[in-house]
C-alpha cells in the first residue's frame, strides 16, 4: 500500500512539474550609502493555458522592472504582466512560447480536511522541489497592510522560500491552490489561494481585460453553533465579521461582531454564500445587507469597490 502511494506521488510530480515555472524579477534597491542598485528576486508560477498565460503571486513580482520566466525545460522568456491585484496577491503573466504544458485545474468539488496536498515550486531558481502534506484547514483568512486574503487553504505541505506562486495539487495532480504565504514564526503552517478563486479572477481578466473584482471589504468566518454559543449570538448561520478594514463596509457602518444573514434578500449561510453574492455583482453596485448586532436585526447599504 505504501509503495502504491509512493508511486502515485511520483506520477503526480512527473505530471505537474512541466507546468511549473521559475519567475525571476529585476528590481532596484535604494540604500542610504549608495544609489539604487539592481537585485534579483525569485518565485514560482503555474502555466494556466497553452497560449502562454501564467499565474503567480503579486508579491513575487512586486517592484519588478523586468519579469523573466524560465520553463522546466530550460527555455527563458521575457514576460508581460497582463493583470495584477495586490490585495488578492494574484498576478498574471503572458509569454510568447510554444509547446507549453498547462496545469489541470481541479473541477469544483468541496475539499475536505485531511486530503493529501503536494506543493511544487522553484525555490531559488534551482529546479523544482516537492513537499507533501495534507489539507489542514479551510476557509482561512489572513491580511496585512497590502493584502486581504479569504477562503484560503491551510496546508501542512512545507512552503519553502521561493515556492510562492507555485502549485498546490491533489493526489490526482490537479491544481487546488497557489501557495501564497507562510507564518514565519510557526513551522509548517502554509496557505494557498483556492483554485476556484484563481479561475474566477482569471476569467474576469479574460472577459474584461483588467482586474476589478467587486469587493465588500470584510474579514469574516462562517458562523456555526460553537461560535454562536461562545459569543452569545442570536443566530448560528451567517457570515460572522471578524474585522472591517478601511473600505466599503466600514463606510457603511458594519463592525466586527456583526452577523450578515442576507444580501439583496439572498440568504447568507456562510462565507461561501457571501462571496458568491458579491461576485455576481459589479463594482459600483449598491447592495442591501441585513445583519444582526447585539440581538437586533439591522440593515445597511454597501457600495462595492474593487480589490486593488
Amino acid at each position: 500500500m505504501l509503495e502504491q502511494l509512493e508511486m502515485k506521488i511520483v506520477e503526480v510530480v512527473e505530471k505537474v512539474v512541466p507546468s511549473i515555472v521559475s519567475v525571476t524579477i529585476e528590481k532596484l534597491v535604494e540604500t542610504q550609502l549608495s544609489d539604487a542598485f539592481p537585485v534579483e528576486g525569485r518565485g514560482s508560477g503555474v502555466i494556466l493555458t497553452d497560449s502562454g498565460y501564467i499565474v503567480t503571486n503579486a508579491h513575487v513580482i512586486e517592484e519588478g522592472k523586468e519579469v523573466q520566466v524560465t520553463l522546466n525545460d530550460g527555455r527563458t522568456f521575457q514576460s508581460e504582466v497582463v493583470g495584477e491585484s495586490v490585495v488578492q496577491d494574484l498576478a498574471f503573466l503572458k509569454i510568447d512560447a510554444k509547446d507549453l504544458v498547462p496545469v489541470e485545474v481541479a473541477k469544483y468539488k468541496p475539499l475536505k480536511v485531511g486530503q493529501f496536498a503536494i506543493a511544487i515550486g522553484h525555490p531559488l531558481g534551482l529546479g523544482a522541489t516537492i513537499t507533501f502534506g495534507v489539507v489542514s484547514a479551510l476557509e482561512r483568512t489572513i491580511s496585512s497592510k497590502k493584502t486581504f486574503l479569504e477562503g484560503l487553504i491551510q496546508t501542512s505541505a512545507q512552503i519553502n522560500p521561493g515556492n510562492s506562486g507555485g502549485a498546490l495539487v491533489n493526489i490526482e495532480g490537479e491544481l487546488i491552490g497557489i501557495p501564497t504565504a507562510m507564518i514565519q514564526w510557526s513551522q509548517g503552517i502554509g496557505f494557498a489561494i483556492a483554485s476556484e478563486r484563481i479561475q474566477d479572477v482569471f476569467n474576469e481578466l479574460m472577459d474584461a481585460g483588467s482586474l476589478k473584482t467587486p469587493w465588500m471589504g470584510i474579514m469574516g468566518a462562517t458562523l456555526n453553533k460553537g461560535i454562536a454559543t461562545h459569543y452569545g449570538l442570536p443566530v448560528d448561520r451567517g457570515s460572522f465579521i471578524l474585522e472591517v478594514p478601511e473600505g466599503p463596509s466600514r463606510e457603511a457602518g458594519l463592525n466586527a461582531g456583526d452577523v450578515i444573514v442576507s444580501i439583496d434578500d439572498m440568504e447568507i449561510k456562510g462565507m461561501q454564500d457571501l462571496r458568491a453574492a458579491i461576485f455576481k455583482s459589479k463594482v459600483g453596485d449598491e447592495i442591501i445587507v441585513k445583519f444582526y448586532r447585539s440581538g437586533d436585526m439591522q440593515e445597511t447599504r454597501v457600495t462595492l469597490d474593487y480589490a486593488k
